[in-house]
């Protein structure tokens, strides 16, 4: 028999780009069904896409300092061991400009043009893969196979069937994209007789005094994805938990400020939109509350 041929995707992340990029994953794999694919990310992604069915390994690229010479030589070390035929690069970086050019510029590289998708990021590795993969079916995300069984974490913490799950957490680096009311939302919506899961990632575990109802943390990529896919409705920040929501097809929106483009975000698809307003602090607890509840009654 053959051996397979290798191919190499690199996308270092973040979450929500990596989630959103899972329909590229699965149309790569059926474009490449004699190969098998590797992945190169960040150690923070590992334990998440060593389960990606469209995956067959894991690549750790941590992205040390561009000066680091040394870490350039290692990579190239870890990498050209594999032969790959192909090399997608769905990160388009500076960085993975650099690799393209200096490290591996007699391999087959795809990617996109280094300018920005006038829709989106997202639309942009579509139109990749349109232009690269002819005659293959380009397919959106699916996530079936990120939720867990989370029964028993569920009877653990006394959980019924039915509860609204709010996702207050996104990237540290941008304290702007965070509404800062999911507190008080809280508190109404066990007024209104909800029951309320809040999903608290390291990152916020400061507000936990701050909020009613059930309180997870540190939560495995699976247990987080099943408790999202068992709610009944998502309220979340521009965030890669909110990510995963919309592409459960979840019931829910995701809350924009003018810090980020609620567009480009593509986070909005099926039941899960968009509530974008001009300022995050303007926006209450109430409005959002009737937002809610008008869906679930």
């Amino acid at each position: 028999m053959k051996n397979k041929e290798n191919i190499l995707i690199i996308k270092h992340g973040a979450l929500g780009d990596l989630i959103q990029a899972d329909g590229i994953f699965k149309s790569i794999r059926a474009n490449h069904k004699n190969t098998k694919i590797f992945l190169l990310t960040t150690n923070s992604f590992f334990s998440l896409m060593e389960t990606c069915p469209h995956i067959d390994d894991v690549l750790i690229d941590n992205r040390p300092s561009i000066l680091n010479i040394i870490s350039y030589i290692n990579l190239y070390k870890k990498i050209i061991k594999y032969n790959f035929k192909v090399i997608y690069d769905l990160q388009n970086s500076q960085r993975t400009y650099i690799y393209r050019k200096y490290l591996f510029n007699n391999t087959k590289w795809i990617s996109t043009n280094r300018k920005d998708h006038p829709i989106s990021g997202l639309r942009g590795l579509e139109d990749m893969m349109k232009e690269n993969l002819i005659g293959s079916k380009i397919f959106k995300p699916d996530l079936s196979w990120l939720s867990g069984d989370i029964e028993k974490l569920l009877k653990k913490n006394e959980i019924q069937s039915k509860y609204v799950v709010l996702l207050p957490g996104s990237s540290k680096s941008n304290p702007l994209k965070r509404w800062p009311y999911f507190s008080k939302l809280a508190k109404l919506l066990v007024l209104k007789g909800q029951e309320v899961v809040t999903i608290l990632g390291p990152d916020e575990l400061e507000i936990r005094n701050l909020m009613v109802g059930h309180i997870l943390k540190n939560l495995d990529w699976h247990e987080l994805a099943g408790i999202i896919e068992g709610s009944c409705f998502i309220v979340g920040n521009d965030s890669g938990p909110s990510h995963i929501a919309s592409c459960l097809n979840k019931k829910g929106f995701a809350l924009f400020g003018p810090s980020t483009s609620a567009k480009r975000s593509e986070l909005k698809r099926g039941n899960f939109e968009i509530l974008e307003v001009k300022d995050l602090k303007l926006l209450s607890a109430d409005e959002v509350l009737k937002k809610i509840m008008k869906v679930l009654n």
